[in-house]
Formats: structure tokens, C-alpha cells, sequence
């Protein structure tokens, strides 16, 4: 929670320029989860919780209270597909709650999505040690923590959102055995992964986005925390990398992640550790036959929030 505000922080929508749709969905509160997850799903790349109806109820179904869902979307991505895939994610609730959510929609700026998402990052916890702060708070590191300080500007990457607590979980795990190990992020956004592994221990980063915005934030997220001689970004994706990485991390979608399994081959060294996110924990059978079909073991996996970190190893 942000000071006394009532909105919940799920994944903190970050915006680009130009106009976005933004989808206020109003429903029961137990259902929210659900339909956050395939609001996301969907594209947005974020959501927030505005809780403050939570006195408000349905009588038409139960005593409970309701909660509003926004969500926001490019409007050169919005089609009809797009609002039929919400609704039916409404319908989906049942006969007796789907008749009774609200959908609305209005235009907001890109930009003030940002603004709006500046007013509820805060310093925050991630695991036992590191810390995330963004760069306008001040933090006082205790004896234990390391501190990562983090401007996601218009990249994907606040360290609020479930896979990339898994993906950070992860990593500070596996560092103790790999002190000095060089690690490969593909689909870096802010940086995040990428700086806070040098924080775990690793020796040496290398991070690539689709997104030329993303590259240029991690870079000034890197001189933030003067690692910018042990951590570069590259636009692109596998077509860019010409070494091999001990540790490589992906937290995108499961269908590019389908589509980059063999090619992780020729990026990860001998004995390497292949970490996946950005999945939803109902695809990890899908993934699971990728893996196969491509020669991957899958040795762990975690969940959280009903996202899934994947852990493989080469078969």
C-alpha cells in the first residue's frame, strides 16, 4: 500500500507516449485476482486495485464487496478481439456474478500513467536482502541488505510484479555456488535482473530488450548504481549475443520463450542454468513439452501469485 491510498499495487502500469484505453472493470473482490491475471494476460502491463469501494455490494449476488480493476492498453493495440477477450473473461465468473460487473472505458495519455505510477513506488523488500528503491527516495541500507537503486522510466521492470520476484528469488539463490559467473538477460526492461545479480555476486551482465526505450533506461539504471562497467545492454535479442553465459534469465512470454529454446543452446556454457518466467502457472504443461522437444530438463520450479519461474537445465 502507498502511504493511506487505496489502491493496491499489482503490477505498476507503465506507459509510453501517445493515447492508451484504460478498462475499469468492477467485480466482486474474490474475484480479482483471476481477472487481474488475465487483464495482464491480455497486454496490459500493469494493473491497479482501487479498493476504496469495498463497502459498495452487489446485492444481486451476495453481501460481498466489490473491487474496480483498471487496466490500460495502446490504443493502436485495441481491437474488437481484444474488449470479446474481456468480456468473456467476465462471463467466465459465471451466470450469477458475469451479469452483474461493470466495464467502462476512457482515454488517459501515456504518460500519465507514469505519473501516476511515481506516486506509489516506494522503497520495498524483495527476499532476505535486497532492497529496491527508486532514485527521488531515500533508503538507509540495514547491516544485511544491498541496495538497488531503480528508475524504470518507460520500461517494463519495477520488481513489483510476481516473475520478477521469482526471477530475483532465484538468482540470489544460485550466486552463492557461482560467485564471479557472467549472466545473460534477454528481454532486460529496466535492468533490473541484470544489476541486481552483479548485487548477488555474479561477475559481469549482459542485457537485451526489442524495445530501444528499455535499452536506454537500463543503461542510466546501471550509471545509477556505477556498474556500468559490469553490466551493458544491447538492443536486440539472441541475434546479439556472441559469447556464452553460465546463467541466462528470460522473463518474457511463454510464446517467445517456445521460440528461443533451441537457440538458448548456443548462449548458455556447459553445466549452465536456464531461468524462465513470465508464464502463468496453467502454461507450465505447455512449456514443459517445449522443453522436451528441445532438449531441456526442468530441475525446479516456483510459483507465485499464479505466475511460475521455471529453473532448467540442458538434457
Amino acid at each position: 500500500m502507498a502511504g493511506q491510498s487505496s489502491k493496491k499495487r499489482r503490477n505498476i502500469p507503465l506507459g509510453g507516449g501517445g493515447q492508451w484505453l484504460e478498462l475499469l472493470v468492477t467485480a466482486p473482490a474474490s474475484s480479482t485476482d483471476s481477472l487481474a491475471e488475465r487483464l495482464i494476460a491480455l497486454g496490459s502491463p500493469g494493473i491497479v486495485e482501487d479498493s476504496a469501494s469495498k463497502d459498495t455490494r452487489i446485492p444481486e449476488i451476495s453481501s460481498e464487496g466489490v473491487s474496480t480493476l483498471i487496466a490500460a492498453f495502446p490504443l493502436e493495440q485495441v481491437s474488437e478481439g481484444l474488449l470479446a477477450a474481456v468480456r468473456q473473461s467476465l462471463d467466465a465468473l459465471g451466470p450469477e456474478i458475469a451479469p452483474h460487473t461493470r466495464l467502462a472505458m476512457r482515454l488517459t495519455h501515456g504518460r500519465a500513467w507514469l505519473k501516476r505510477w511515481k506516486q506509489y513506488y516506494h522503497p520495498f523488500k524483495v527476499g532476505g536482502h535486497l532492497v529496491i528503491r527508486p532514485p527521488w527516495e531515500a533508503y538507509t541500507a540495514g547491516p544485511e541488505e544491498v541496495v538497488l537503486i531503480l528508475n524504470p522510466g518507460l520500461a517494463f521492470g519495477t520488481g513489483l510484479h510476481a516473475t520478477s520476484q521469482l526471477c530475483l528469488g532465484v538468482l540470489e539463490t544460485i550466486a552463492h555456488g557461482r560467485d564471479g559467473a557472467n549472466l545473460l538477460d534477454v528481454g532486460c526492461g529496466s535492468g533490473i535482473l541484470s544489476l541486481a545479480a552483479i548485487l548477488f555476486g555474479f561477475g559481469e551482465a549482459f542485457g537485451v530488450d526489442l524495445d530501444p526505450i528499455a535499452v536506454r533506461v537500463a543503461r542510466a539504471n546501471a550509471r545509477l548504481n556505477q556498474l556500468s562497467r559490469r553490466v551493458s545492454f544491447a538492443p536486440g535479442s539472441l541475434e546479439v549475443v556472441s559469447a556464452r553465459f553460465q546463467v541466462i534469465v528470460a522473463n518474457i512470454l511463454l510464446e517467445p520463450i517456445l521460440g528461443m529454446l533451441q537457440d538458448f543452446h548456443a548462449a548458455l556454457a556447459p553445466g549452465g542454468t536456464l531461468i524462465l518466467s513470465g508464464i502463468l502457472a496453467t502454461e507450465v504443461v505447455q512449456l514443459q513439452r517445449g522443453l522436451a522437444q528441445q532438449r531441456w530438463r526442468l530441475t525446479r520450479q516456483v510459483t507465485q501469485e499464479g505466475w511460475a519461474g521455471i529453473i532448467c537445465e540442458e538434457a
